[in-house]
């Protein structure tokens, strides 16, 4: 009696299956490391698993706010060293595809160790697997995306009124808040709101302030204060990509922080600038 079920696809070739092992990241750290110096040794198959790679990325992309991998940053070098050679030349087409879609991050997900202590740089793109997006930096982005785009009231207090701004949303917050000065890196301080928090944590309200540069571009920083024990456990930088905008968030003891802007606004100096002046 014949089967109802079509027999199985036949076994990948070992160095085939070791590449989508490596796509899907399921590979040791050791084996990781051996398959990207074969890749450096042999930019055609490079060019290929890039390819991979962001089809990978952006099928997953579909799938709204879902946590992605990071892009693998070593992967994207090569492609790039490769495109770059002359001998590489007939290469350029899918290696410039493979390699913007990677560096434009279609992995939907990044993060930066944290600032130490001694304020030396930041650290370059950590590899890993992002966790879960907390619900305030969710809030932060839609909040971004309400509000950025208004005319006449884009802010509930003016920046005239800092002082005053400052007192009252500390005291709805419960903790003294601090509102960063950003005129070095070209954004001056609209003014800010209070907003509704976490409708799991009634009496949870969050405070925005707004950004603007010469260009009219905004730039929105959301702040959460948790109650002790309730923060989210992700301390890291994430970058946090949704429709039309980004949100580059961290959580720094009961404070979760997060800064939106348009996807062309480049976050990481922004973050770096903030969190120096609130970590004192």
């Amino acid at each position: 009696m014949s089967s109802a079920f079509p027999p199985p696809p036949p076994a990948l070739p070992d160095r085939e299956a070791r590449l989508h092992a490596f796509v899907d990241d399921q590979l040791s750290p050791e084996a990781r490391a051996a398959v990207l110096d074969e890749l450096d040794a042999d930019p055609a198959m490079a060019a290929r698993v890039a390819q991979w790679q962001a089809q990978r990325q952006g099928l997953r992309n579909l799938a709204r706010d879902w946590p992605l991998d990071d892009t693998p940053a070593d992967l994207t070098g090569i492609v790039m060293r490769a495109a770059s050679a002359q001998r590489w030349r007939r290469l350029w087409p899918q290696a410039l595809a493979a390699g913007l879609l990677l560096s434009l991050g279609l992995a939907g997900g990044y993060q930066w160790g944290r600032h130490d202590a001694a304020g030396s740089a930041w650290p370059a793109l950590a590899a890993g697997r992002s966790a879960s997006v907390p619900e305030f930096a969710r809030q932060a982005g839609v909040a971004y995306a309400v509000y950025s785009t208004e005319k006449r009231h884009p802010v509930e207090v003016s920046a005239a009124e800092q002082a005053h701004l400052v007192q009252w949303l500390s005291k709805r917050l419960g903790r003294p808040l601090t509102v960063p000065v950003l005129t070095d890196r070209g954004y001056a301080l609209l003014g800010g709101r209070l907003l509704p928090g976490d409708a799991t944590q009634p009496g949870s309200p969050r405070a925005q302030f707004m950004y603007e540069n010469a260009a009219g571009d905004r730039l929105t920083l959301y702040v959460a204060v948790f109650a002790p024990g309730a923060a989210p456990a992700a301390a890291e930088f994430r970058l946090l990509r949704q429709e039309g905008r980004t949100t580059l968030y961290w959580v720094d003891g009961d404070f979760g922080y997060a800064l939106s802007a348009q996807p062309a606004v480049e976050l990481q100096p922004l973050a770096q600038r903030v969190h120096e002046q609130l970590a004192g």
